[in-house]
């Protein structure tokens, strides 16, 4: 009787660790769906205030800036509510820079990679690599010329010196949070994200960031649910500084 136990006890235990092998298996070589995110959040930069933190980190950096003192864009990126990502989705689709061609003068005047890197396509290398490969699961996006020729389509109709200019909010004055904050639900009826810059020295804080949402269809949605939302770095009892120039001092190229 005691032998039979033993033996059934082994048996069972045999069950459950093929089992539990089983289900180790499946997750270790489980691929995280590039498709499962929930919105996509359309990033612009104000190009004064990238600059002037670029400058702030080395004497030795240029900034490459817009002739016109117009937002530049950031990037597209696919996003889960309340956390970040997916990111670097599919190595399948490696950047290629002569797919650019056709739209390589507009970016460059709406897409610029202020901080002047050396490698002209390193920029947009990053921004393709890290989430136009999880974008791609849309149809909108299926390719890297379709990317970035959304992403100017939506500056067009998203610019944000247009947008806070509605609102009478203009470069080289001060504001709070909830001032651009107002101002961007107001023109567009829907809620943004608002990213702040700090200077260390001087504590003044800098508009850096407006992030806006479209769902998959690429319908404007409230950025509600997003992680940081609504202000990230900013001080809501203080003013922000939307800066018209960078200082003359610094070494900037027009472009």
């Amino acid at each position: 009787m005691l032998r039979r136990t033993i033996l059934t006890c082994l048996l069972l235990l045999f069950i459950l660790d093929a089992s539990y092998g089983r289900r180790r298996s499946r997750c270790q070589n489980k691929v995280e769906d590039p498709s499962n995110f929930d919105i996509l959040i359309f990033t612009q930069h104000w190009p004064q205030t990238v600059c002037y933190l670029w400058k702030e980190k080395s004497e030795s950096h240029a900034c490459a800036l817009p002739k016109d003192d117009e937002w530049s864009i950031h990037g597209i990126w696919p996003t889960k509510y309340h956390t970040e990502g997916p990111n670097f989705c599919n190595k399948s689709l490696p950047f290629n820079a002569t797919a650019l061609n056709p739209i390589k003068d507009e970016l460059e005047l709406k897409w610029i990679d202020i901080q002047n890197e050396t490698d002209t396509y390193s920029f947009w290398r990053h921004e393709w690599t890290k989430h136009g490969t999880c974008a791609a699961v849309l149809p909108a996006f299926n390719s890297e010329l379709k990317y970035f020729t959304k992403g100017l389509e939506l500056l067009n109709i998203y610019d944000m010196k247009n947008v806070l200019g509605k609102a009478h909010i203009i470069p080289g004055r001060s504001y709070t949070v909830e001032d651009m904050f107002n101002a961007v639900r107001q023109i567009l009826g829907k809620t943004a994200q608002i990213v702040c810059a700090h200077n260390e020295k001087t504590r003044e804080a800098y508009i850096f960031e407006i992030r806006i949402c479209l769902d998959k269809n690429l319908r404007l949605v409230d950025c509600d649910g997003i992680s940081g939302f609504p202000a990230i770095t900013c001080n809501n009892a203080k003013t922000i500084t939307y800066p018209g120039t960078v200082p003359s001092y610094y070494e900037v190229i027009q472009v």
